[in-house]
């Protein structure tokens, strides 16, 4: 009986060992940055300096009017800014065999051939017209809005990763149209900062008397806020309104701007109807740049959702870092490596050792109006705590060891460059500081 009974005892014991081994490792997958580091950015400005200027009102300005010739730049183009073989790189991503469509079944090859038929290629460019967007759309690698994804295996792959997504394209856009489908329902675009296949029920032409309309506006006007629905000044709903859209503005009334929105007729040409903007949710640009005005915007992106080359309106990290600078007349490439090697004055930080990197950045990095980049992900600096960088990112997830591959955040966050440090699984490339190459100075000290 007594070797049973101690039989009996160590059975709970290894039971009771085993499951607090288990509650453990189970319990150390918080992320302790989301945690213990205030995620509201007011709590950073604070100082005196958070209402300096961070550029000279006459700067700015000049910057403004650089951005307004970004912007309307589709209009000065007469050829594609695209070639055709960079169309079929689109097609060459659904070769691959392991693309899978949202049942997760394989994608047919009958289905891409279909498509590709229809893109007609051959003809490229086969139809150049000057256009706007009526509707916030997608700019797509082909002309679908099917979605192909690589596997469903992990936190890695599948859902949101939609390999057939490039951008999203907001609505009132000047763009330049090169190309339509066999069945006139696509056409391929150029845009100011990127380029793909739009439906083109989103798309209105744009007329000589419509652009000359269009662009005798000099001021602009920057939602601050997402979601705001944008209506005509009769009520008719048009679309919704979000940080990184601009309208030229026609009037500046008490308590509303009146902004210009195209429309289209009949005819698919577009004309000008106004609407009506809050001003609580809209400021007239550029907003005057200080680490205060940036760190307010910021607050208005925090936790937004991770949204893979902006599907549902979501944004990734370049994304959000383009759009959160788009209010301050501060023109961004689309993508992370362009926006850190074209943003402003950058710096190779890559010989340097960690703790060298580190002290780096705090010594010389601005507060709200400085990027980190390392290959793949683009950060904001916003400061220091304890003689840690802090950074405002939207990020997917960190990098793990275990069969998920990662341990999803998903949305826009602040962290230091070490987040998840602590979890067991990590893989070693969650140490950003590790991986920083590069650091942008949007704007020079002054």
């Amino acid at each position: 009986m007594k070797k049973k009974t101690i039989i009996l005892y160590l059975i709970l014991y290894i039971i009771l060992i085993t499951s607090c081994k288990s509650i453990n490792t189970q319990t150390n997958t918080i992320i302790e940055d989301l945690i213990d580091i205030n995620q509201d950015h007011k709590s950073y400005i604070q100082n005196k300096e958070s209402t300096k200027l961070l550029i000279p009102k006459t700067y700015q300005s000049i910057q403004n009017k650089k951005f307004i010739q970004n912007f309307l730049s589709p209009w000065n183009l007469t050829q594609p800014q695209t070639t055709k073989i960079e169309l079929i790189k689109g097609f060459k991503t659904l070769e691959n065999d392991n693309l899978f469509a949202e049942n997760k079944q394989q994608i047919s090859k009958k289905w891409v051939e279909k498509i590709k038929k229809n893109a007609n290629l051959t003809t490229f460019p086969n139809y150049k017209k000057k256009a706007i967007t009526i509707s916030n759309t997608n700019l797509r690698l082909i002309p679908t809005l099917k979605p192909a994804f690589s596997k469903f295996s992990d936190n890695s792959n599948g859902f949101p990763f939609d390999n057939l997504q490039n951008s999203e394209l907001p609505a009132n856009t000047p763009i330049f149209i090169t190309h339509i489908t066999k069945d006139n329902a696509w056409v391929y675009v150029n845009s100011s900062f990127a380029s793909g296949w739009v439906p083109i029920r989103d798309i209105a032409y744009t007329g000589p008397k419509f652009i000359k309309e269009f662009k005798k506006y000099q001021h602009y006007v920057a939602p601050v806020i997402d979601d705001v629905s944008i209506k005509t000044i009769n009520g008719t709903y048009l679309y919704q309104g979000f940080i990184g859209m601009s309208f030229p503005l026609y009037k500046n009334q008490k308590y509303h701007y009146i902004i210009i929105t195209a429309r289209a007729n009949q005819s698919r040409y577009a004309y000008i109807a106004k609407s009506k903007l809050t001003k609580k949710h809209a400021k007239q640009k550029p907003i005057p740049l200080s680490s205060k005005n940036v760190a307010q915007l910021c607050n208005n992106l925090i936790d937004q959702p991770y949204g893979w080359g902006g599907l549902f309106n979501n944004r990734d990290c370049s994304a959000m870092i383009r759009d959160l600078f788009s209010p301050f007349s501060l023109w961004l490439p689309r993508n992370s490596k362009a926006q850190a090697k074209n943003g402003g004055t950058y710096i190779d930080v890559s010989f340097m050792s960690q703790e060298d990197k580190e002290k780096f950045i705090i010594d010389n990095a601005i507060p709200y109006a400085t990027l980190l980049w390392f290959p793949g992900h683009i950060m904001l600096y916003i400061g220091q705590q304890n003689n840690k960088s802090l950074i405002f990112h939207n990020i997917w997830g960190l990098r793990t060891n275990d069969k998920l591959k990662r341990k999803i955040i998903g949305k826009a966050v602040i962290t230091t460059l070490k987040p998840g440090e602590e979890l067991n699984n990590v893989d070693k490339s969650y140490n950003f500081l590790n991986r920083i190459e590069g650091m942008t100075l949007l704007t020079h000290r002054y």
